[in-house]
């Protein structure tokens, strides 16, 4: 009898030393200094998730290299530049080169959907509609910038908890997501203002809450991502001018990212970080011949000479594809290095390190409205000026003078415009976008050329970009290596990795 007191005392303690490990165990990775989704403000997610979206997607490695493709910078540096300079297809197609970017961006949209949950009417802080309507924005800017770069992408099922490997959504029903978001993000902003609800504030690094121009920078997203699909789409040009004239008429002057050493002492424009780090960039002849060409003011800003401690080391112009300029390392010797962008160049201009983010321009804006307008054979004279004056100011913005005015610039380029003032147009969007906007110069190499039109844009000339006749210019990047190892999805896409050179995504004529 007291054999068994005794056994039921031990299956007892047993049971309750089990309780008690289970109790640990169920708490061993909770950390009490970082409170769960649910308690996080969403008004406070918005501010990372702009910074976010301009550090890791509308700049980084996909911006540095799609400079290389449109031939807007040359990569230099005898290193990854170097590699994709020359189209080296172990660099360019492999599942290694953007996978930051692809796992920055995707951090990115788990974030903005957690914050979109919380916002979303019923829910804790269903009051903030005008963070709300900002969340469903950058959502659709991340989604744009991913899709246009890859493809068939994971959307619907991106950045919801528990879905480890989620499904890959078509190009085509990506780009409807993106338009039902910017449609409701002017729903929403509408509504915040009718109600007089502001609950962004500082948080809101763009507009500082201002909802007229984020309603402005909805409606001019909306324009960018209808004018891509001209080629797949018959009324996507009629939806893309009249998304551009009503940014127009509220006022759209920019989203850029500016100021940020006030959230971070040691921050700095990330092109500028980038070539502080590695001088992986220089000053591209195509451009500058298009320049000097134009007389253009800008190339003093564009080709500024490499100096070290105030000596000159070089002034040369790196050309697209030529293997011994790639090569070329940047040094204090003379020859060693070549001329650069003042926005690159940090040694000599302070104004390099605080430059800022486009996330879309207004020169962007107003070279749609002109494109659109040459197309329809409507008057254009008045956008292209605007466009083209955005961009003088944005150049002289880095300490080097851009002399006389972008309507006396305009002026001179009559005779162009009047052979061909698509082309022109096209030429000006380009050399204006070579700060740092090569994102929307690639998509349109890719649009120009799927619409019958690469005589009326800018002629690659990269010798690499065919090598024993087979393309080696990217048609689009490679997925992420996270995902190719971890989502057979992505995986079955990636295959070898050599798709990126013969299928074309959905909207330039392809399949995914």
């Amino acid at each position: 009898m007291i054999k068994k007191y005794i056994v039921l005392a031990l299956a007892a303690l047993s049971l309750s030393a089990t309780s008690c490990t289970e109790d640990i165990m169920d708490d061993i990775n909770k950390q009490p200094d970082r409170p769960g989704n649910g308690a996080i403000n969403p008004s406070l997610q918005i501010t990372d998730g702009i910074m976010s979206t301009g550090f890791n997607t509308s700049s980084g490695n996909m911006s540095f290299y799609a400079a290389s493709y449109t031939e807007q910078l040359v990569g230099v540096g005898y290193n990854q530049l170097y590699n994709a300079e020359i189209r080296n297809v172990s660099m360019v197609a492999s599942s290694s080169t953007f996978n930051n970017e692809w796992n920055g961006t995707y951090a990115n949209i788990l974030n903005l959907k957690l914050a979109l949950e919380k916002a979303q009417p019923g829910a804790a802080y269903d009051a903030q509609v005008d963070v709300r309507g900002m969340v469903k924005a950058m959502l659709a800017l991340n989604f744009g910038m991913m899709t246009d770069m890859f493809g068939d992408i994971p959307c619907q099922e991106a950045g919801i908890n528990g879905i480890r490997q989620p499904k890959v959504d078509k190009q085509a029903d990506v780009y409807k997501e993106i338009f039902s978001l910017l449609d409701g993000a002017i729903a929403d902003f509408k509504e915040a203002k009718e109600k007089g609800l502001s609950y962004a504030g500082n948080q809101d690094i763009l507009y500082k809450g201002d909802l007229d121009k984020w309603t402005a920078f909805a409606y001019a997203l909306k324009a960018r991502y209808k004018l891509h699909l001209m080629k797949v789409d018959a009324a996507a040009a009629d939806e893309a001018l009249a998304a551009a004239k009503t940014a127009k008429e509220l006022g759209f002057e920019g989203a850029e990212i500016t100021g940020f050493s006030s959230y971070a002492s040691n921050a700095s424009n990330p092109w500028a970080a980038f070539w502080n780090d590695r001088n992986y960039h220089a000053s591209s002849k195509t451009v500058a011949d298009m320049m000097t060409e134009r007389n253009d003011p800008r190339l003093a800003v564009y080709a500024t000479p490499w100096k070290y401690n105030g000596v000159l080391i070089s002034d040369e112009l790196a050309t697209p594809g030529k293997a011994e300029d790639a090569q070329v390392i940047f040094g204090t010797a003379k020859g060693e290095g070549f001329a650069i962008p003042a926005w690159l160049n940090t040694y000599s201009f302070a104004e390099a390190e605080a430059g800022s983010i486009h996330l879309l321009s207004k020169s962007e804006l107003y070279f749609i409205l002109a494109e659109l307008s040459v197309r329809k054979g409507e008057a254009y004279a008045d956008d292209l000026k605007t466009a083209v004056a955005a961009s003088f100011a944005d150049y002289a913005s880095f300490g080097v003078e851009v002399k006389g005015t972008a309507d006396e610039y305009v002026a001179s380029l009559a005779g162009k415009l009047a052979d061909n003032a698509l082309k022109e147009v096209m030429t000006q969007k380009y050399l204006s976008q070579c700060r740092d906007e090569q994102l929307e110069t690639y998509n349109d190499f890719r649009r120009m050329e799927a619409l019958g039109d690469a005589a009326n844009y800018v002629a690659k000339t990269n010798a690499y970009n065919t090598q024993q006749g087979v393309n080696r210019w990217p048609l689009r990047l490679p997925y992420g290596n996270s995902d190719v190892i971890a989502n057979p999805a992505i995986k079955a896409l990636y295959g070898d990795g050599l798709y990126i050179y013969t299928e074309k995504i959905w909207w330039a004529g392809g399949t995914r």
